[in-house]
C-alpha cells in the first residue's frame, strides 16, 4: 500500500536515512514490515478497519448457521503463508499472495467477484484489510528515529 501517509515524516528525515548503510537500512525495513506484518494480521482477525471501525457484515449465509465459529470472515487468510512481510533495503511492504491476493483486493477495494463457478457475481463492500493506523505510524516513526541515532553515535 503506497498512499503517502508517511512521505511527511521520510522528507523531513531523508538525509539522515542516506547515513544509514544498505545493512543498516534492510534491518530498519525488515523491524518495520514485521512488526505491520503482525499488527495488520491481529487487526484482520478482530474484523476492524485501520480506523478502528468493525467490517460491514456478512450477508447473511443459511447453511453457515450450523457450523460453530463460521460467521467471522477471513479467518485464514492473515496466516503467514497468504500475508508476508518483504524487506529490502529501500523498502519495506506487507502484502497477500496467492489467491489470497485476488481475495484481499476484491475486499480492500469494494470490487465486484464471482461468488460460485455458474458466475453469480456480487459487489462486496469495501474492507480495508491493509492500511497504517495511528500506533503503527508512531511504531514507523519511533523505529526510524532509534535507527538513525544508532547509526549517528
Amino acid at each position: 500500500m503506497s498512499d503517502g501517509v508517511l512521505d511527511p515524516f521520510v522528507d523531513r528525515v531523508q538525509a539522515l536515512l542516506v547515513k544509514l548503510d544498505d545493512r543498516q537500512r534492510k534491518a530498519l525495513a525488515r523491524d518495520i514490515s514485521r512488526h505491520l506484518r503482525g499488527s495488520q494480521a491481529k487487526r484482520i482477525r478482530e474484523n476492524k478497519n485501520p480506523d478502528g471501525s468493525h467490517y460491514e457484515e456478512r450477508k447473511p449465509q443459511p447453511e453457515m448457521r450450523k457450523r460453530k465459529g463460521s460467521l467471522r470472515m477471513f479467518r485464514k487468510i492473515h496466516r503467514t503463508k497468504n500475508l508476508r512481510a518483504v524487506a529490502s533495503a529501500d523498502v519495506a511492504s506487507v502484502g497477500f499472495t496467492g489467491f489470497a491476493n485476488q481475495i484481499a483486493r476484491v475486499h480492500q477495494y469494494g470490487l465486484r467477484d464471482r461468488v460460485n463457478e455458474r458466475g453469480l457475481q456480487h459487489k462486496y463492500p469495501e474492507r480495508k484489510l491493509l492500511g497504517l493506523t495511528n500506533e503503527e505510524r508512531d511504531y514507523i516513526e519511533e523505529t526510524m528515529v532509534k535507527y538513525i541515532d544508532d547509526a549517528l553515535n
